[in-house]
């Protein structure tokens, strides 16, 4: 492997392992709060589900006209400096606001920085290096998933958030040295050297989101996308609160770190078991649904904790291979200078309603509860059976062969 792909690849890897311990840490000690916790949990993710709708196209769009390595270490310079700034806060009442207001920042930096990144990529590495270089990324990033948040469990319980805060701090600065210590010229922004101001970047943003409409293949998975990630939402604010749930301390670290062994699984099988097909796609997202509610099922049952939360590796093992037949789509078909504006359109799109589902989890009480897993189970099952029904009555039809992109399904 190249010195470039090395820096970039630790660069992630810090920042990975930072951004598991701020979510661990931030979310258990919300969470623990009781009632209160509940409420203002909903604040803190929908502040940044909100920021993320909001600025994903802007990110897209600035990541195609300006330097990406500059954007990143920016952000990252920003991130080290507030999560600091956080840590040096004593008193708790101020605490809880100042973490609801350093998460919406870093979801305000995270908006540019990871179109930035994803478009950095095909700088550095060369595109018959790219598949290699993902699959390490994707494998670095599961390990991490799997490990920090034990590791957090142990920190955060050892020292408190003060020095979780401060070490999430330093991995940001790491992440920093690594990519300011990258030399490898941009050709991109002499492609886009025009001037760029609001209308350019506007212009730009109803660019990418015309190709994903056009792209019927892309445009479909991703309406499924967004309609699945509703009940993604409710479970990622369900999520933190296993510990209560389950009744022990670790039930949400191990959750986390199930879930992560089940993406590694099902980034090394995803080609094995399934094809490039929507038929495929949606089984796939279907048996998402089906790991939930087993969640459910095993609570009730009063199953070791290790058992009950087993379902989240068969959720996370399914959704990843959904997530990698659709990526995979995606690079297929988008030219390398729009890559940026187009990844933040479908990420935009694909998290608009998840804002409404935080919401909704934080206005009702009774949310927090282990059947939820088996309502947001069987929330992602009819979804993927009312998309499979969409394939189904449009296969021979014109729905996938006409329009602009002369795509066509792949049975």
């Amino acid at each position: 492997m190249k010195k470039n792909e090395t820096k970039l690849l630790l660069s992630r890897a810090v920042n990975k392992i930072g951004n598991v311990m701020y979510d661990y840490g931030n979310s258990t000690w919300i969470a623990a709060m009781g009632g209160v916790g509940q409420k203002y949990l909903g604040y803190y993710q929908l502040a940044e589900n909100i920021i993320s709708l909001i600025l994903n196209p802007i990110g897209g769009a600035v990541a195609d006209r300006f330097k990406r390595r500059k954007i990143l270490l920016a952000t990252d310079f920003i991130g080290g400096v507030m999560c600091a700034v956080l840590a040096m806060i004593g008193n708790d009442h101020i605490m809880l606001y100042g973490l609801i207001a350093v998460n919406a920042v870093l979801a305000m930096l995270h908006a540019f920085s990871g179109t930035s990144f994803k478009s950095y990529v095909v700088t550095i590495v060369e595109e018959e290096r790219r598949v290699a270089f993902n699959s390490r990324l994707e494998v670095i990033s599961q390990v991490i998933s799997i490990s920090s948040p034990l590791l957090a469990f142990l920190y955060v319980d050892r020292f408190g958030l003060k020095p979780t805060l401060l070490l999430d701090s330093a991995t940001f600065f790491s992440s920093f040295l690594f990519l300011f210590l990258i030399r490898e010229e941009e050709q991109h922004v002499s492609v886009n050297a025009k001037k760029t101001d609001v209308r350019t970047i506007l212009q730009d943003i109803k660019e990418g989101l015309i190709f994903v409409v056009r792209e019927k293949e892309i445009f479909f998975l991703l309406v499924i996308a967004a309609l699945v990630n509703f009940f993604i939402a409710a479970f990622n604010y369900l999520a933190p609160f296993s510990n209560q749930l389950f009744g022990d301390p670790s039930s949400y670290a191990t959750l986390l770190s199930m879930g992560a062994a089940g993406s590694i699984l099902g980034a090394i099988l995803a080609n094995k078991l399934f094809k490039n097909s929507y038929n495929s796609i949606l089984i796939a997202l279907a048996l998402c649904g089906v790991g939930l509610i087993v969640i459910s099922v095993f609570a009730a049952l009063h199953m070791p904790v290790i058992v009950i939360v087993s379902g989240n590796l068969i959720f996370e093992f399914f959704l990843t291979i959904f997530n990698i037949h659709f990526f995979s789509m995606v690079q297929k078909k988008v030219p390398n200078h729009m890559l940026g504006r187009v990844f933040s359109s479908i990420f935009t799109v694909a998290v608009i309603f998840m804002p409404l589902s935080t919401a909704i989890m934080t206005a009702v009480p009774a949310s927090v509860n282990i059947y939820t897993f088996t309502v947001i189970g069987c929330g992602i099952l009819a979804v993927s059976a009312c998309g499979a029904k969409a394939v189904l009555e449009r296969k021979c039809g014109s729905y996938f062969r006409d329009g602009n992109s002369g795509s066509n399904a792949r049975e």
